[in-house]
């Protein structure tokens, strides 16, 4: 009895028909055949066929490509199909419907098919309607519009046409990108397998599998806020989203995660994309262990986790206290789906891998748009309407009003995401915009914070930042303790190795990622080689241009290639930028008014009204030191407006400093001793003022002397106001704050130099909403009365830690705040945390109004800085223009 062939082996008739074809195939250019050979591959046995058809066609072929458009008086519209290779179009505008704007026929010519048996695919596409059709026979076909839909559709088809899209694999090829596209989503070993298959054959993805076990027993301890989290998910829904990401953004990885500690040292996960209760992604900030645990137990998308631990260097900048906060403020809020698809079209045709181009997106989104109204509302429409300076425009109005502006929808893609725009939902940030802008609370971008917008980078950009560690010798002790392949990461779980091209190789540089393609430049050749080969370019841009500017930008691109399709995944971002825009003449500079550090002719001083407001109560204002130069700073109106106003320049403490706080001569000569043992006097105050008043002229003047490290960390207080004293003790004492309330001189001293020295009068507040704090409002029935206001001038993140940083300011007695409702003047050019959310000057109106000053007067201010918001919503408009 003969025993069953394996599904490996071939039959008679099956090498029958593989010689069948090879013949057929060898003959098809010179014979024309009734069948192409193509087509009878669904006829061949399964083994014979199935090979063939994956290795001519995959998933990417279920994507159309852009022929062209077919508009009144143009017919010179000519393409090659895949069956009929002689493929002529025109439109005809038409009312046979006998509606307002009728309707139009497009007539399409398919000659010279290479088979009987072959047929062509078409997508047919407007702003407003996508239909679709397919043609067997060579002849004359059309596709009939009855009726356009109003004026708009009407005019832009006048003028634009209708768009042709071909199914460039055919039928045979549509339906085979069908059966690869289908697994990717399942949650099966198939899946696995395609998703695997997808990225090896467009990426040049290796999937190399590790040795068992494949989860490594991590002890937290090792584990520090900022340290990243690269995720890579292969199965399953979120596999295969996935996939398709990192296909069109080049990224390794297709998720990430961020670890956190609590100023108790607890570890946490900051992970935006975390599925609630109602099935909503959100920012969730978890528990490690929770998880942890959930990765390894109820992820069934078999994830592929790595550990990126920042480098000591950058672990030495990051601020663990504003990276918390930063974390806690965006706990809930929904997963950035606005500026999702954003982050890599940055140019207008390098960012597509074939055949995805920017017709095609609108075209997809198109369609989106009419099944899923409020899906594309969330994923593009707002993000599209911020690019025009618009509101409420569904889809086909912006494409709609793209051309009517001149430009066109692929420009409109181009123009960067802003950090500081707010959508309808909140803040809006991806999984990476989220760890990236965390990284900015905590200072690691330092002076390029405000030049980066890091809504703009992918997770390839965010793991090809140099801030992470990649000395083996300083990683954790279990770091790739099982693999005997050494990462220059911590990969933690997953069957397979995670590739990360690039890793820690990009410095930052001004405006990183906003125009970088992400295709390989055609001119650049390589041979196949083993490991990766870098080639270094040194590139040199000379910009200038007559007397107004001179600039010299050196740049080095680093092009990181590889053998076979590695190529295919090159980057811009691999453009390294070791110097940016250098000045090399002082008239490069735009001229300023000295007064308002304005350009000239933006200058806010013959807006101010003279003279200035003499207000009763007293300003402080302590400016953040990268607060002085920002172009929307609002501290200069405040100085020009108001004549009773102190600003002080304060430092972040970035290694240790000290504050000596003395108490003031003056306000000693104020006290009158002699009642001491009267009843209903505070004695314990008075004999604290009769002991600094006689040692008045010696060195116990000074009242107290505070050592303090960065992130508000007290090292050490010495004090004569009691003995054996700590910080919070002295809070504590009713007597020593007493003595504080009468006013005294605060100087502080970084790295051995004095930083500032300030008065704080009596009766001073500080406008901060710390724990503790009192309503403004309710001053009055506190019986508090301010003499002078003390206001910190920064972002929310700077402010937080110049108040943390300057333990001085919690001796104050009196902490007020305001409860605004409503949004910024702030809010369209400048980021606006949460609603009520000031900036300086309207916090300065705001509550000195509550304090009964002269309301005219601190209105004029406000209407100044409306101005300068607006210039600056101006400046920006013309810089999107010149893109558009």
């Amino acid at each position: 009895m003969a025993s069953s062939s394996s599904s490996s082996s071939f039959t008679l008739p099956s090498l029958f028909s593989i010689a069948v074809l090879i013949l057929t195939v060898s003959t098809a250019e010179s014979l024309k055949s009734p069948f192409h050979p193509l087509d009878l591959l669904p006829l061949l046995p399964k083994q014979v066929s199935w090979p063939i058809l994956n290795s001519l066609y995959g998933a990417a072929d279920l994507l159309p490509t852009f022929i062209g458009t077919a508009s009144p008086g143009n017919d010179d519209v000519k393409w090659k199909g895949a069956c009929f290779y002689e493929n002529t179009a025109y439109l005809e505008f038409h009312n046979k419907s006998g509606s307002e704007f009728g309707g139009g026929t497009l007539h399409i010519q398919a000659d010279k098919a290479h088979s009987w048996t072959c047929m062509d695919l078409y997508v047919f596409a407007t702003p407003y309607r996508v239909t679709w059709t397919w043609y067997f026979i060579s002849r004359a076909h059309t596709v009939e519009f009855p009726e356009w839909d109003g004026l708009a559709e009407y005019e832009y088809v006048k003028n634009k046409g209708v768009s042709i899209f071909l199914m460039h694999a055919g039928m045979l090829g549509t339906l085979q990108a069908l059966w690869d596209v289908f697994p990717l989503f399942t949650n099966t070993g198939w899946g696995e397998s395609s998703n695997l298959a997808f990225l090896e054959k467009h990426m040049g993805a290796k999937f190399e599998a590790r040795p068992e076990p494949w989860v490594t027993n991590v002890t937290t301890d090792q584990i520090q806020s900022g340290d990243m989290l690269a995720i890579s998910k292969i199965r399953g829904r979120w596999g295969g989203f996935e996939t398709l990401e990192k296909w069109v953004s080049g990224a390794y990885a297709g998720h990430s995660a961020v670890c956190l500690r609590d100023s108790e040292g607890k570890l946490w996960v900051g992970e935006s994309g975390n599925e609630n209760e109602k099935g909503e992604d959100v920012i969730a900030i978890l528990p490690w262990e929770e998880w942890w645990e959930f990765e390894l137990t109820k992820d069934d998308a078999n994830p592929q986790i790595a550990l990126l631990p920042l480098h000591p260097d950058v672990r030495a900048k990051f601020n663990v206290t504003a990276a918390w906060e930063y974390a806690r403020s965006m706990e809930g809020k929904p997963y950035g789906y606005h500026n999702l698809i954003f982050s890599w079209i940055d140019t207008v045709t390098e960012n597509y891998p074939p055949p995805l181009d920017s017709h095609l997106v609108a075209s997809f989104m198109t369609v989106w748009s009419k099944m899923q109204p409020d899906y594309a509302a969330n994923m593009w429409n707002e993000a599209l309407n911020k690019r025009l300076g618009t509101k409420g425009l569904d889809l086909s109005d912006v494409l709609v009003e793209v051309e009517k502006r001149g430009s066109s929808f692929d420009k409109l893609l181009a123009i960067p995401e802003q950090d500081d725009w707010i959508y309808s939902d909140g803040k809006s940030t991806s999984c990476i915009a989220f760890i990236l802008e965390m990284y900015k609370e905590a200072g690691l971008f330092g002076s390029l914070a405000d030049s980066i917008q890091v809504t703009e980078f992918t997770l390839k950009d965010a793991y090809m930042l140099n801030f992470f560690e990649t000395n083996a010798s300083r990683l954790p002790k279990w770091c790739n303790d099982n693999d005997s392949v050494k990462l220059p990461y911590c990969q933690i779980l997953g069957k397979y190795r995670l590739q990360l091209p690039g890793y820690n190789t990009m410095e930052p540089y001004t405006h990183m990622n906003e125009q970088c393609p992400s295709l390989p430049p055609k001119s650049v050749a390589y041979s196949d080689t083993t490991g990766y080969q870098r080639l270094k370019l040194s590139i040199v841009m000379c910009v200038s241009s007559s007397r107004q500017m001179m600039g010299h930008v050196v740049a080095r691109t680093q092009l990181i290639l590889s053998r076979s399709n590695f190529a295919d995944s090159i980057r811009c971002q691999g453009l390294r930028v070791s110097k940016t825009l250098r000045m090399e003449s002082q008239q490069s500079k735009r001229p300023t008014c000295p007064s308002c550090a304005k350009p000239t002719q933006l200058c806010l001083c013959n807006r101010i009204r003279s003279p200035p407001l003499d207000n009763q109560v007293s300003v402080t204002i302590l400016q953040h030191s990268l607060e002085r130069k920002h172009a929307l700073n609002s501290t200069r109106i405040a100085r020009l407006g108001l004549k009773n106003v102190t600003v002080t320049t304060v430092c972040d403490v970035h290694d240790e400093a000290e504050f000596l706080i003395r108490v003031k001569g003056a306000s000693l000569e104020l006290v009158d001793t002699s009642k001491l043992g009267s009843d209903n006097v505070d004695n314990e105050s008075l004999k604290l003022y009769q002991q600094l008043a006689d040692k008045r002229g010696s060195c116990e003047e000074n009242l107290m002397r505070i050592s303090m490290k960065k992130r508000g960390v007290i090292s050490n207080v010495s004090t004569s106001l009691m003995e054996d004293a700590s910080f919070n003790g002295i809070l504590a004492s009713p007597a020593a704050m007493d003595v504080l309330a009468k006013g005294f001189v605060v100087t502080k001293f970084s790295e051995g130099k004095e930083e500032f020295e300030l008065e704080v009068p009596p009766g001073s507040a500080l406008l901060f909403p710390s724990e503790g704090s009192v309503m403004i409002s309710d001053l009055k029935e506190r019986d508090l009365k301010v003499r002078n206001l003390i206001v910190l001038d920064g972002t929310w993140s700077k402010a937080r830690r110049m108040y943390v940083e300057n333990p001085w300011l919690k001796l104050l007695c009196s902490h007020v705040k305001l409860e605004i409702e409503g949004a910024s003047l702030y809010r369209e050019v400048r980021r606006q945390p949460r609603e009520g959310c000031l900036s300086t000057i309207e916090s300065i109106v705001h509550a000195m109004k509550e304090m009964g000053e002269d309301t005219e007067g601190l209105d004029s201010m406000l209407d100044v800085f409306e101005s300068m918001v607006g210039d600056q919503r101006r400046c920006k408009d013309e810089n999107f223009g010149k893109i558009l």
